[in-house]
């Protein structure tokens, strides 16, 4: 103690090495990390980083796939927007804007309404199938339960596969049902 007071308060000018040694245990020592507690600290953080960095597929996988199931109800939604805008004036031929086709809601129909209607990212509906994210089907189902007039409501099945040029073994698709009504 008495050597380390004398090398705080001397006024003497203080060496170099009298600075990279310190007094432990009755003498000088320097005092530095050893090869080995290097190695291991390194080893340690890669460890952890690469676990980090095996996590990054995982999580934007999962929120590309969050992102095409939140696009996939905007466009049934704007599909059902459609329908139940155009129900009571032209329920037999509900026309999807900006698209040409039109859906009968008198008629059952369990397989798809052809021609497939298609949307982008952006969940605009189009004919065509060249800039499509999304391939949407229509089936429509006339014998609606609780109602006994099958011209007055039908439950409209919309389905939203994606991606839309895909096989259909390699979509993955969900169906939003709605019952849609004349009055």
């Amino acid at each position: 103690m008495k050597d380390l007071m004398m090398l705080c308060c001397s006024h003497r000018p203080v060496s170099r090495p009298e600075i990279l040694y310190r007094p432990q245990g009755g003498g000088y020592r320097r005092s530095a990390f050893s090869l080995l507690e290097v190695v291991i600290a390194l080893g340690l953080i890669t460890v952890g980083i690469v676990g980090v960095l095996a996590v990054f597929p995982t999580a934007l996988q999962t929120a590309h796939s969050a992102q095409d199931e939140t696009r996939a109800a905007h466009v049934a939604q704007s599909v059902f927007g459609s329908l139940v805008a155009g129900a009571p004036s032209q329920f037999t031929a509900v026309l999807l804007p900006p698209t040409s086709v039109s859906i009968d809601l008198t008629a059952s129909h369990p397989s798809p309404t052809p021609p497939a209607l298609y949307a982008d990212n952006y969940s605009t509906l189009t004919g065509s199938a060249t800039d499509a994210a999304y391939a949407i089907y229509i089936y429509t189902n006339n014998s609606v339960p609780g109602f006994t007039d099958p011209g007055t409501a039908n439950l409209v099945t919309v389905r939203i596969a994606w991606p839309a040029n895909a096989p259909a073994a390699n979509q993955t698709f969900r169906d939003y049902v709605r019952i849609v009504s004349k009055y």
